[in-house]
């Protein structure tokens, strides 16, 4: 059953209506105020899309509908007002989304969909992915190549299923380095968050395995993007409620802005190379992120050791400049390297084996939580995959 408060949105309701061949009478004209009239004392349908775009108090007013509902029954929420938290407060009442109007007949017709035939998707949101952020320390240390590499190794090897987000959307380089073209929507997912919704997340996230989905963008650069932290809050706990982890590849320029992003993660990782700049931007991030993310464990990543034949710190002068441990020494490789940036691959994909992936694997594992050995495929893929 459905209430339009307007008649586009009663047009296009009636219109999925006849395309699934439910009866059109079943739209009505109205807000949720004739909603909980007429509702009062029936049986109240499997779903019900509610326009509360008339409604003064919206959150008093669903409060009040759920007092004529059945239990069970699925809200879908459509109004005018893009506000992260009225969204949040009409989720935790138990609405199942809410949708910024205009909405289309063919994001209405799916959702409603989605709706019936996943009737267990409210419990499902009640599981809680977890968050790593990666933040380079200074431009250029690989931070970029840590995130990518560790999600494919979590996906690939752990068989976990991870979301791979890069919040440089003009700049971000994790599809790239996949060989993949980004999405579209996330700008304006971040710039409308009441557009988030587990159809959105489907539409604007890339496919590159069974386990592995990356969320990236490559916005023109006279492109003008502004959106809050609120957003991107929201974006994350929307993936982790679908994802089992969620790897973010956050820019260090990003990293004031979005401070509260840092609240949600289970896992810092702070990657530097071996310069004295980098070595005090490690220390200032730690300090940082130890402040605003206290949960959070950190995690001291040197990359590309070796890069440099002159000027590199060691290990011991690092850590003593810093004050702080190194976790992670991961070596440059060029080779490897050369080999993975050429082809599009992940560096599990073009070496098995060597120190390089053998302590980013450890590092995945890591980053997962999971201590378990990686899942070996069983002989039927491996047979499958040599006939390929």
């Amino acid at each position: 059953m459905a209430f339009a408060s307007d008649q586009i949105t009663f047009a296009s309701l009636v219109k999925v209506a006849g395309e699934q061949g439910w009866p059109e009478n079943l739209v009505l004209e109205g807000g949720i105020g004739e909603a909980v009239t007429a509702l009062g004392g029936v049986a109240t349908p499997q779903v019900l899309v509610l326009d509360i775009s008339d409604s003064a108090d919206p959150i008093a007013d669903i409060g009040a509908l759920a007092e004529v509902c059945d239990e069970g029954t699925r809200v879908i929420a459509l109004g005018q007002i893009n506000d992260v938290n009225l969204y949040r407060e009409l989720m935790d009442l138990g609405v199942l989304d809410y949708l910024l109007k205009p909405v289309s007949t063919e994001a209405m017709g799916a959702l409603i969909l989605k709706a019936i035939e996943q009737p267990e998707i409210i419990e499902e949101e009640n599981k809680t992915g977890r968050l790593v952020a990666v933040i380079g320390a200074r431009g250029g240390v690989g931070a970029s190549t840590v995130a990518v590499n560790t999600a494919w190794m979590i996906a690939h090897e752990q068989n976990i299923r991870v979301a791979l987000v890069d919040l440089d959307l003009y700049f971000g380089s994790i599809a790239l380095s996949l060989d993949l073209e980004p999405g579209r929507g996330f700008r304006e997912a971040l710039e409308n968050p009441s557009r988030i919704d587990g159809l959105f997340i489907e539409r604007a996230m890339v496919r590159e395995s069974d386990h592995l989905f990356v969320l990236g963008a490559e916005e023109p650069l006279e492109n003008n993007i502004s959106f809050d932290s609120a957003a991107v809050e929201l974006l994350l706990e929307k993936l982790r409620a679908s994802f089992d982890c969620v790897i973010v590849d956050l820019p260090r320029s990003a990293v004031t802005a979005h401070s509260s992003v840092l609240a949600q993660a289970s896992m810092i990782g702070i990657v530097s190379d071996a310069t004295l700049a980098s070595m005090r931007d490690t220390m200032r991030l730690k300090e940082f992120t130890k402040k605003n993310a206290p949960a959070a464990e950190n995690v001291v990543i040197v990359n590309r050791s070796g890069a440099a034949k002159i000027g590199e710190l060691s290990k011991s002068d690092f850590e003593r400049g810093a004050e702080l441990a190194v976790d992670y020494l991961i070596p440059y490789e060029v080779k490897t390297a050369a080999q993975s940036t050429n082809s599009g691959k992940a560096l599990g994909q073009v070496a098995k084996n060597g120190k390089l992936v053998t302590l980013l694997r450890d590092l995945s594992r890591q980053f997962s939580g999971s201590e378990a050995e990686v899942v070996k495929p069983h002989i039927w893929d491996r047979l499958l995959k040599r006939g390929e």
